[in-house]
Protein backbone atom coordinates (compact mmCIF):
# COMPACT_ATOMS: atom_id res chain seq x y z
CA UNK A 1 0.00 0.00 0.00
CA UNK A 2 1.44 3.44 -0.92
CA UNK A 3 2.61 5.43 2.13
CA UNK A 4 0.10 8.23 1.53
CA UNK A 5 -2.82 5.82 1.36
CA UNK A 6 -1.60 4.03 4.49
CA UNK A 7 -1.45 7.37 6.31
CA UNK A 8 -5.07 8.08 5.37
CA UNK A 9 -6.19 4.63 6.54
CA UNK A 10 -4.43 5.12 9.87
CA UNK A 11 -5.91 8.61 10.17
CA UNK A 12 -9.46 7.37 9.57
CA UNK A 13 -8.95 4.41 11.93
CA UNK A 14 -7.80 6.70 14.73
CA UNK A 15 -10.87 8.91 14.33
CA UNK A 16 -13.18 5.89 14.18
CA UNK A 17 -11.68 4.48 17.40
CA UNK A 18 -12.07 7.79 19.21
CA UNK A 19 -15.71 8.12 18.13
CA UNK A 20 -16.42 4.50 19.02
CA UNK A 21 -15.13 5.24 22.52
CA UNK A 22 -17.54 8.17 22.78
CA UNK A 23 -20.47 6.06 21.60
CA UNK A 24 -19.61 3.28 24.07
CA UNK A 25 -19.46 5.56 27.10
CA UNK A 26 -22.47 7.54 28.25
CA UNK A 27 -20.42 9.88 30.44
CA UNK A 28 -17.20 11.78 29.68
CA UNK A 29 -14.06 10.09 30.96
CA UNK A 30 -13.12 13.33 32.73
CA UNK A 31 -15.78 15.05 34.80
CA UNK A 32 -17.45 18.00 33.04
CA UNK A 33 -15.50 17.34 29.83
CA UNK A 34 -17.46 17.64 26.63
CA UNK A 35 -16.60 17.28 22.96
CA UNK A 36 -18.29 17.91 19.64
CA UNK A 37 -19.05 14.20 19.25
CA UNK A 38 -20.67 13.91 22.67
CA UNK A 39 -22.79 16.94 21.80
CA UNK A 40 -23.86 15.29 18.55
CA UNK A 41 -24.53 11.98 20.30
CA UNK A 42 -26.68 13.60 22.99
CA UNK A 43 -28.54 16.06 20.74
CA UNK A 44 -32.23 15.05 20.78
CA UNK A 45 -32.92 17.00 17.58
CA UNK A 46 -30.72 14.71 15.47
CA UNK A 47 -32.14 11.45 14.06
CA UNK A 48 -30.29 8.19 14.77
CA UNK A 49 -28.96 8.12 11.19
CA UNK A 50 -26.91 11.24 11.99
CA UNK A 51 -25.38 9.64 15.08
CA UNK A 52 -24.02 6.42 13.65
CA UNK A 53 -20.34 5.50 13.72
CA UNK A 54 -19.75 5.91 9.98
CA UNK A 55 -21.57 9.25 9.83
CA UNK A 56 -19.62 10.67 12.78
CA UNK A 57 -16.36 9.32 11.38
CA UNK A 58 -17.00 11.25 8.16
CA UNK A 59 -17.77 14.37 10.19
CA UNK A 60 -14.58 13.95 12.22
CA UNK A 61 -12.42 13.45 9.15
CA UNK A 62 -13.83 16.59 7.53
CA UNK A 63 -13.49 18.57 10.74
CA UNK A 64 -9.81 17.72 11.16
CA UNK A 65 -8.73 17.86 7.52
CA UNK A 66 -10.67 20.94 6.43
CA UNK A 67 -10.19 22.82 9.67
CA UNK A 68 -6.44 22.47 10.09
CA UNK A 69 -4.25 21.95 7.02
CA UNK A 70 -5.84 24.57 4.76
CA UNK A 71 -5.85 27.34 7.38
CA UNK A 72 -2.33 26.48 8.54
CA UNK A 73 -1.09 26.59 4.96
CA UNK A 74 -2.60 30.04 4.37
CA UNK A 75 -1.03 31.36 7.58
CA UNK A 76 2.35 29.84 6.66
CA UNK A 77 2.34 31.32 3.14
CA UNK A 78 1.40 34.77 4.42
CA UNK A 79 3.98 34.69 7.21
CA UNK A 80 6.74 33.54 4.86
CA UNK A 81 6.18 36.52 2.58
CA UNK A 82 6.09 38.87 5.57
CA UNK A 83 9.49 37.57 6.68
CA UNK A 84 10.93 37.51 3.16
CA UNK A 85 9.76 41.04 2.33
CA UNK A 86 10.61 43.61 5.05
CA UNK A 87 8.37 46.25 3.48
CA UNK A 88 5.33 43.98 3.88
CA UNK A 89 6.20 43.38 7.53
CA UNK A 90 6.77 47.10 8.08
CA UNK A 91 3.34 47.99 6.73
CA UNK A 92 1.62 45.28 8.79
CA UNK A 93 3.31 46.52 11.97
CA UNK A 94 2.42 50.11 11.14
CA UNK A 95 -1.25 49.15 11.14
CA UNK A 96 -0.93 47.04 14.30
CA UNK A 97 0.35 50.08 16.19
CA UNK A 98 -3.18 51.46 15.94
CA UNK A 99 -4.77 48.57 17.84
CA UNK A 100 -4.02 47.00 21.23
CA UNK A 101 -2.08 43.73 21.36
CA UNK A 102 -5.27 42.13 22.68
CA UNK A 103 -7.27 43.29 19.64
CA UNK A 104 -10.13 41.03 18.62
CA UNK A 105 -10.72 39.57 15.18
CA UNK A 106 -13.40 42.17 14.48
CA UNK A 107 -10.90 44.94 15.25
CA UNK A 108 -8.12 43.39 13.18
CA UNK A 109 -10.28 42.85 10.10
CA UNK A 110 -10.74 46.62 9.90
CA UNK A 111 -7.04 46.99 9.01
CA UNK A 112 -6.89 47.14 5.18
CA UNK A 113 -3.28 46.09 4.62
CA UNK A 114 -3.44 43.21 7.10
CA UNK A 115 -6.65 42.13 5.37
CA UNK A 116 -4.75 42.18 2.07
CA UNK A 117 -2.03 39.97 3.57
CA UNK A 118 -4.69 37.47 4.68
CA UNK A 119 -6.34 37.54 1.24
CA UNK A 120 -3.00 36.96 -0.53
CA UNK A 121 -2.19 34.10 1.84
CA UNK A 122 -5.48 32.49 0.87
CA UNK A 123 -5.00 33.22 -2.84
CA UNK A 124 -1.52 31.67 -3.06
CA UNK A 125 -2.35 28.67 -0.88
CA UNK A 126 -5.36 28.05 -3.17
CA UNK A 127 -7.56 26.08 -0.76
CA UNK A 128 -8.56 22.93 -2.68
CA UNK A 129 -6.65 22.88 -5.96
CA UNK A 130 -8.44 19.88 -7.47
CA UNK A 131 -11.65 20.42 -9.42
CA UNK A 132 -14.72 20.25 -7.19
CA UNK A 133 -17.68 19.24 -9.35
CA UNK A 134 -21.21 20.54 -9.05
CA UNK A 135 -24.18 18.81 -10.66
CA UNK A 136 -27.74 20.00 -11.21
CA UNK A 137 -29.43 16.59 -11.28
CA UNK A 138 -32.94 17.61 -12.33
CA UNK A 139 -32.65 20.75 -14.44
CA UNK A 140 -30.78 22.17 -17.39
CA UNK A 141 -28.53 25.14 -16.63
CA UNK A 142 -28.28 28.13 -18.90
CA UNK A 143 -24.97 30.03 -18.97
CA UNK A 144 -24.95 32.84 -21.51
CA UNK A 145 -25.49 31.09 -24.87
CA UNK A 146 -24.65 27.63 -23.47
CA UNK A 147 -27.12 25.05 -22.18
CA UNK A 148 -25.69 22.52 -19.72
CA UNK A 149 -27.91 19.41 -19.58
CA UNK A 150 -29.10 18.04 -16.25
CA UNK A 151 -26.65 15.62 -14.67
CA UNK A 152 -23.54 17.04 -16.37
CA UNK A 153 -20.73 17.88 -13.90
CA UNK A 154 -19.50 21.46 -13.94
CA UNK A 155 -16.22 22.36 -12.26
CA UNK A 156 -13.40 24.84 -12.01
CA UNK A 157 -10.11 25.01 -10.17
CA UNK A 158 -8.87 27.73 -7.84
CA UNK A 159 -5.45 27.42 -9.47
CA UNK A 160 -6.79 28.73 -12.78
CA UNK A 161 -8.73 31.58 -11.22
CA UNK A 162 -6.09 32.70 -8.72
CA UNK A 163 -3.35 32.84 -11.37
CA UNK A 164 -5.42 34.48 -14.12
CA UNK A 165 -3.31 37.45 -15.23
CA UNK A 166 -6.37 39.38 -16.38
CA UNK A 167 -7.66 39.36 -12.80
CA UNK A 168 -4.41 39.25 -10.82
CA UNK A 169 -1.54 40.90 -12.73
CA UNK A 170 1.82 39.28 -11.90
CA UNK A 171 -0.21 36.48 -10.28
CA UNK A 172 2.62 34.59 -8.57
CA UNK A 173 3.80 37.70 -6.69
CA UNK A 174 2.59 38.32 -3.15
CA UNK A 175 0.98 41.77 -3.29
CA UNK A 176 -1.41 42.57 -0.43
CA UNK A 177 -2.19 45.97 -1.92
CA UNK A 178 -4.01 44.31 -4.85
CA UNK A 179 -6.93 43.74 -2.44
CA UNK A 180 -7.15 47.38 -1.33
CA UNK A 181 -9.28 50.23 -2.66
CA UNK A 182 -12.07 49.96 -5.19
CA UNK A 183 -10.17 47.58 -7.48
CA UNK A 184 -9.43 45.33 -4.53
CA UNK A 185 -13.08 45.26 -3.53
CA UNK A 186 -14.02 44.19 -7.06
CA UNK A 187 -11.46 41.38 -6.97
CA UNK A 188 -13.00 39.80 -3.89
CA UNK A 189 -15.52 37.92 -6.02
CA UNK A 190 -12.59 36.00 -7.54
CA UNK A 191 -11.33 34.77 -4.16
CA UNK A 192 -12.00 31.04 -4.45
CA UNK A 193 -10.00 29.61 -1.53
CA UNK A 194 -13.24 28.85 0.34
CA UNK A 195 -15.23 27.99 -2.80
CA UNK A 196 -18.48 29.78 -3.64
CA UNK A 197 -22.22 29.44 -3.36
CA UNK A 198 -24.31 27.17 -1.19
CA UNK A 199 -21.51 24.61 -0.96
CA UNK A 200 -18.78 26.97 0.15
CA UNK A 201 -16.69 26.32 3.25
CA UNK A 202 -18.83 26.41 6.39
CA UNK A 203 -15.74 27.28 8.44
CA UNK A 204 -14.81 30.45 6.56
CA UNK A 205 -15.43 32.76 9.51
CA UNK A 206 -13.49 30.54 11.91
CA UNK A 207 -10.61 30.36 9.44
CA UNK A 208 -10.53 34.13 9.04
CA UNK A 209 -10.58 34.63 12.80
CA UNK A 210 -7.66 32.23 13.23
CA UNK A 211 -5.68 33.86 10.43
CA UNK A 212 -6.14 37.44 11.63
CA UNK A 213 -5.28 36.58 15.22
CA UNK A 214 -2.29 34.38 14.31
CA UNK A 215 -0.74 36.74 11.76
CA UNK A 216 -1.17 39.73 14.06
CA UNK A 217 0.47 37.79 16.90
CA UNK A 218 3.53 36.57 14.97
CA UNK A 219 4.06 40.01 13.41
CA UNK A 220 4.90 41.27 16.88
CA UNK A 221 8.01 39.07 16.97
CA UNK A 222 11.33 39.46 15.21
CA UNK A 223 12.13 36.34 13.20
CA UNK A 224 14.62 35.40 10.50
CA UNK A 225 13.97 32.72 7.91
CA UNK A 226 16.19 29.68 8.42
CA UNK A 227 17.19 27.61 5.37
CA UNK A 228 13.86 28.53 3.79
CA UNK A 229 13.15 30.16 0.44
CA UNK A 230 10.33 30.62 -2.05
CA UNK A 231 10.57 26.99 -3.19
CA UNK A 232 9.28 25.95 0.24
CA UNK A 233 5.93 27.68 -0.31
CA UNK A 234 5.31 28.00 -4.05
CA UNK A 235 2.98 25.60 -5.85
CA UNK A 236 4.73 22.56 -7.32
CA UNK A 237 2.43 19.57 -6.75
CA UNK A 238 -1.32 19.11 -6.75
CA UNK A 239 -2.28 16.65 -4.03
CA UNK A 240 -5.85 17.93 -3.91
CA UNK A 241 -4.26 20.82 -2.02
CA UNK A 242 -1.15 22.73 -3.12
CA UNK A 243 2.25 21.43 -2.07
CA UNK A 244 5.76 22.83 -2.62
CA UNK A 245 8.80 20.96 -3.89
CA UNK A 246 9.25 17.41 -2.66
CA UNK A 247 11.77 17.25 0.15
CA UNK A 248 10.85 20.65 1.54
CA UNK A 249 11.12 20.84 5.32
CA UNK A 250 8.52 23.55 5.44
CA UNK A 251 8.91 27.10 6.64
CA UNK A 252 11.52 27.46 9.38
CA UNK A 253 12.55 30.57 11.23
CA UNK A 254 14.67 31.69 14.16
CA UNK A 255 12.80 33.77 16.74
CA UNK A 256 14.87 36.73 17.97
CA UNK A 257 12.38 38.15 20.46
CA UNK A 258 9.56 40.68 20.66
CA UNK A 259 9.61 43.35 17.94
CA UNK A 260 9.79 47.05 18.71
CA UNK A 261 6.33 48.23 17.70
CA UNK A 262 6.95 51.92 18.53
Amino acid sequence: MPPGVLDMVQFSTAIREEIQHVLNHDKPSVENTRSIFRELRDNPALPPSEKGLTRLEQEGTLLVMAGTESTAKSIAVAHFHMLANPEIMRRVRAELRNVPESASWTELEQLPYLSGVIAEGNRLSFGVTARVCRIAPDEDLQYQQYTIPAGIPVSMTTLSVHTDETIFPDPWAFKPERWMGQEGAERKKYQMAFNKGGRNCVGINLAHAEMFLAIAAVARYEMDLFQTDLSDVEFRHDYHVAYPRLGSKGIRAVVRGKANMD
